[in-house]
């Protein structure tokens, strides 16, 4: 219990101080009744929606003992949704305390895990919501999310994969069973080989205060090449150094059938438990790569990928 309330502690005040930009104003917060439990989530829906269309829609997941204010900011999602012309959303997991929330992404994490937190129903209806009440586009729903998001995100791929066209984990694997992985989701992946909080080879994260062992980038990845029915042999590629910052960026790249980029992994040499493309200002995260953006790749990845 003490662990745990240090874990969300010390991963809020990273978050809090995390980000460079601020909230902006279109964002609103709403609230679902889910069981006996009133969860909360934050809509951001950008000016460039075409009147009349449906639109795409991401459902962004904050980090453990994070919360969906501070994932907009750490994230910079709704910049880019703004750019691009898709609805984010970003929901609230559960917790102690008022603004420190995780989710139940299987063996971990926090209260959320404690208390077994039904986060599954909770995705599975915001996103029946959002197709109803905000007109979003049931056969391009997506999933990200930042460590214990990430976690979530493919939680989500293993149990509700009907309702979701594509996932993108950032610093965070496969949490769940591997065998209750059993219908193939497009993948896109990002993780820094020095991230000390979820090892890229995975292992119990030097600077992470739980006991929690987390399952190899790798062993992730070639499970779901499995699922998925690609080529398990990926196209490998050396991204070009656009920046001296002590990082470098191979790009995985494995074909199902006539999906060239079916599942995607950004191996981030000299990265931390970070964003890439977004900076931040704590360095016990490590380094943020600024070789690629995220959000750039995400969005090009998502929009090659429909129900």
């Amino acid at each position: 219990m003490i662990v745990n309330r240090l874990f969300l502690l010390l991963v809020t005040i990273l978050f809090v101080v995390g980000g460079t930009t601020s909230a902006l104003a279109e964002t609103k917060e709403y609230s679902l009744d889910v069981g006996q439990l009133s969860r909360t989530f934050l809509v951001h829906i950008p000016e460039r929606l075409t009147p009349g269309r449906l639109a795409p829609l991401v459902i962004a997941l904050h980090g453990g003992g994070g919360n969906g204010k501070w994932m907009e900011k750490f994230s910079g999602l709704s910049e880019t949704s703004e750019k691009d012309g898709f609805i984010v959303v970003y929901p609230n997991g559960s917790g102690r305390l008022k603004r420190a929330f995780t989710w139940n992404s299987g063996s971990c994490c926090g209260y959320a895990q404690e208390y077994k937190i039904d986060d599954v129903t909770f995705i599975r209806k915001l996103i029946d919501h959002m197709i109803r009440q905000f007109k979003a586009d049931p056969s391009r729903v997506y999933i990200t999310g930042m460590s214990n998001g990430a976690m979530m995100a493919y939680r989500l791929a293993a149990e509700i994969p009907g309702k979701i066209a594509a996932i993108a984990a950032v610093a965070g694997a496969l949490n769940v069973k591997p065998d209750s992985v059993r219908f193939p989701v497009p993948i896109l992946h990002f993780h820094g080989t020095d991230d000390e909080f979820a090892p890229f080879e995975g292992g119990h994260g030097l600077k992470g205060l739980t006991k929690m062992e987390h399952v190899p980038v790798m062993g992730t990845i070639e499970g779901w090449v499995r699922i998925n029915q690609a080529n398990p042999t990926p196209t490998v590629e050396e991204l070009p150094d656009r920046d001296k910052d002590g990082t470098h960026v191979t790009r995985y790249t494995y074909r199902a059938k006539q999906d060239f980029r079916n599942i995607v992994l950004y191996k981030i040499t000299g990265g931390g438990h970070t964003w890439p493309g977004q900076s931040h200002r704590e360095p016990i995260l490590g380094r943020t790569t600024s070789q690629i953006s995220a959000n750039e790749i995400m969005w090009e990845f998502f929009s090659a990928h429909a129900k």
